[in-house]
C-alpha cells in the first residue's frame, strides 16, 4: 500500500495525545439517496473493481484528513516515542470530547461502502474488500448490517471469524466475540496463531524480554498469556475475558489498516501496529498548529484515546521460576481500555477470611461510590490465583458475600470484589492479596455496633460494615473466631491494640467502654475469656475510638492459648473526621 495523498512534510512525527481507545462517533446508519445515486456502476472485470475500491478508499480517506477538526496552537511535550508517533507527556484526554463529523465525511463514507460492495460482487471471496465493507459500517453505525453481511462470508473461514470477533467486541457483546475470536485461532495455522495471540507490544521490556524467550506455543508462554489476560480483565463479573478479545479486535484492525490508506496520511508500519495493539483506535482527531522557537510552527495531527480508558494491569515476571506476578492499578501501564460498562471505579471494602470444614470461607461487603450513579446492582465475589478464577459467588444488590475455597485446587492468593450496575454504566472493584492465614484464628471482621453480640458469622454479616473506615470518636464492633482444641480449665489471654500506620510506635491506647475507663494511654486492652467455648464460635468486642488523627492505623487482635502458643490476626482501618 502507499501513503495516502495528504502526508504532512513539515512535521517530523505526528502526535498522539496520550492513549487511545476505540470508538466511533454517532453517525446516521442508512446511506442517503444521494450517496447512492453517486456510486459508479460495477466494473467490467476483477481488476477494474480491485483498482476503483482501493482509489475510492484512499479518497474517502482523503476527505476524512481534509475535514479534521482544527485545534489551539500547542507546544507538546514526547513523553515516549514510538516509531513517528509520540504520546503527549501530560495531556488529559478526559477533558476532550468527541465532535460530529464534518456532513461531508458522513456522506462520502457511504459513498464508499457503496463502490465497495459493487466490487465484492465482482470478487466476492476478496479479504481485502469484505474487511472493508465491514470496518467501514462499523465506523457509520451499521453494526448490525456487518453482521448479516459476514453471514455468508466467503472469505478464507479464519478471516471470517476473525471479523465477527472485531464487530461483535466493538458492540460490547464480549462473551460472542470471545467465542469468535476462538473459532478464528482455532482455524489458523500454529504460526498465525502465535502471531495473533502474541503479547509483546503490550508487556514492559524486561518482562516482554523474559516472555519472548519462551518458544511460540511453549506452555510457559501460553501461561504468561493466561496470566495476563486473566489479571488484566477488568471485571470478571463480566461473562468472558474481555480485555483479551479487545486485544484479538486490536488485531484485526491492525490486519485491515496494513494495506490500505490511513487517517494519518501516511504509510502503516509497526508503531501504528503497536500504537493500536497498547491503546486502540483513536476516539478522534485534531489538526493543530506547533509552534517553534520564535515563531515558527508547522502543522500536527493529534488523535485522542476516548475519556476513561483506564490502564488496569501490568504483568511482571516473578525471580522464581518466571511465575507470573499481579501489579494492579500501575499508573505507568503499556496499555488501556474504555470498556462499554464504562471507567471502573474503585471500591470502598473489607474481606475477612474464615475456615470451615479445612477450607478458607471468604466474607466481603462493600459499599457503592457515591461517585457513581443510584442502580440496582449486580456483584460477585472471587477467590483467585496468577492463572484464574477458583471459586466466585456472584449476587444482587448490595449485600454482603461469602464463599468457600474449592477443593483441590492451588490455594487462592487474590481476593476480588465487583459491583456494576445491572443496566447502564457504573462499575467499581477491588483487588488485594489473599493471605494464608493462621490455623487458629481468623480475620477481623469490623462490625456496626449495637444490639445483642454476634455469636455466629452469619449473624456477624448481617451487621458487617462496608468497609473499613470509621470516624473519630465512633464506637464498633469487631468479630473473630478461634479455632484451637481447648485445653482443660485454661483460658485464652486475648489483646486489641491500635498503632498508626507506618510509625514506628503506638499512637493511642483504645478507650474500651467497661474495659478501660482511666483513661491513660496504653498499647492496648487485654484480658481473659475462657477457652472452653466451642471451637469456631464467633466473638464479639465493641470498642470506641479515641479522638484520633485522621489516618491509616493498624488493629491488631493477639490470641494467646496455652497450647497453640500466640496467633495474631490484624487489619488497616481508615479514621476519618
Amino acid at each position: 500500500m502507499g501513503p495516502g495523498r495528504n502526508i504532512r512534510t513539515h512535521a517530523s512525527r505526528a502526535t498522539l495525545a496520550s492513549a487511545l481507545a476505540l470508538s466511533a462517533l454517532p453517525v446516521p446508519t442508512l446511506a442517503t439517496p444521494a450517496a447512492q445515486s453517486r456510486a459508479p456502476p460495477a466494473p467490467p472485470d476483477a481488476a477494474s473493481a480491485m483498482k476503483m475500491a482501493r482509489d475510492a478508499q484512499r479518497a474517502f480517506e482523503h476527505v476524512r484528513r481534509r475535514n479534521f477538526p482544527r485545534g489551539p496552537l500547542v507546544n507538546p511535550r514526547c513523553g515516549e516515542g514510538i516509531g513517528r508517533f509520540c504520546l503527549i507527556e501530560g495531556w488529559d484526554d478526559d477533558d476532550w470530547e468527541p465532535v460530529p463529523e464534518d456532513p461531508e465525511v458522513v456522506e462520502e463514507r457511504h459513498v464508499l461502502i457503496a463502490v465497495l460492495d459493487s466490487a465484492a460482487r465482482i470478487i466476492p471471496g476478496d479479504e481485502w474488500l469484505t474487511g472493508q465493507r465491514v470496518a467501514y459500517r462499523l465506523e457509520a453505525g451499521r453494526g448490525e448490517e456487518a453482521l448479516t453481511l459476514l453471514e455468508a462470508c466467503r472469505a478464507e473461514r479464519a478471516w471470517c471469524a476473525g471479523l465477527t470477533g472485531f464487530v461483535l467486541q466493538e458492540s460490547g457483546r464480549y462473551a460472542e466475540a470471545e467465542e469468535a475470536f476462538e473459532r478464528a485461532l482455532g482455524r489458523m495455522t500454529d504460526e498465525e496463531r502465535c502471531g495473533w495471540t502474541e503479547l509483546g507490544p503490550v508487556l514492559d521490556g524486561r518482562t516482554r524480554g523474559r516472555y519472548e524467550r519462551f518458544g511460540c506455543g511453549s506452555p510457559p508462554r501460553r501461561a504468561v498469556e493466561r496470566s495476563f489476560w486473566h489479571l488484566s480483565d477488568p471485571l470478571w463479573l463480566v461473562p468472558g475475558m474481555e480485555r483479551r478479545s479487545e486485544h484479538l479486535a486490536r488485531r484485526v484492525r491492525a490486519a485491515l489498516q496494513a494495506d490500505a490508506a490511513s487517517p494519518w496520511g501516511m504509510r502503516w508500519g509497526d508503531d501504528l501496529t503497536e500504537i493500536t495493539l497498547r491503546f486502540g483506535w483513536p476516539a478522534g482527531w485534531e489538526r493543530a498548529r506547533r509552534r517553534f522557537v520564535g515563531s515558527r510552527t508547522d502543522e500536527i495531527v493529534w488523535s485522542h484515546r476516548l475519556p476513561g480508558a483506564q490502564r488496569f494491569t501490568v504483568l511482571q515476571l516473578g525471580p522464581a521460576e518466571d511465575e507470573p506476578l499481579w501489579a494492579l492499578d500501575e499508573p505507568e501501564g503499556r496499555t488501556s481500555w474504555a470498556p462499554a460498562f464504562g471507567e471502573v471505579a474503585d471500591l470502598p471494602h473489607q474481606v475477612a477470611g474464615f475456615r470451615r470444614e479445612g477450607r478458607r470461607f471468604v466474607v466481603a461487603a462493600f459499599t457503592w461510590p457515591d461517585s457513581l450513579p443510584s442502580c440496582d446492582l449486580e456483584s460477585g465475589l472471587f477467590l483467585a490465583d496468577a492463572h484464574g478464577v477458583t471459586a466466585s459467588r456472584t449476587g444482587r444488590g448490595g449485600g454482603p458475600l461469602a464463599v468457600a475455597e474449592a477443593r483441590g485446587f492451588v490455594p487462592a492468593t487474590l481476593v476480588g470484589v465487583e459491583a456494576r450496575c445491572a443496566k447502564g454504566p457504573g462499575a467499581a472493584r477491588a483487588r488485594v492479596p489473599l493471605a494464608a492465614g493462621h490455623p487458629q484464628l481468623s480475620d477481623i471482621l469490623l462490625l456496626d455496633a449495637g444490639g445483642d453480640s454476634p455469636a455466629t458469622l452469619s449473624e456477624a454479616l448481617a451487621r458487617a460494615r462496608g468497609d473499613r473506615s470509621a470516624r473519630a470518636g465512633e464506637t464498633l464492633a469487631v468479630y473473630w473466631e478461634w479455632y484451637g482444641s481447648p485445653a482443660p480449665a485454661s483460658a485464652l489471654r486475648v489483646t486489641i491494640s491500635l498503632a498508626r500506620e507506618g510509625k514506628g510506635f503506638w499512637r493511642r491506647a483504645l478507650e474500651w467502654s467497661g474495659l478501660a475507663s482511666d483513661g491513660t494511654e496504653q498499647a492496648g486492652i487485654r484480658w481473659l475469656e475462657p477457652a472452653t467455648s466451642p471451637a469456631a464460635e464467633g466473638r464479639t468486642v465493641e470498642l470506641g475510638l479515641p479522638m484520633l488523627d485522621e489516618g491509616r492505623y493498624r488493629l491488631t487482635l493477639q490470641v494467646v492459648s496455652p497450647t497453640h502458643g500466640a496467633a495474631e490476626s490484624s487489619a488497616e482501618i481508615e479514621i476519618k473526621e
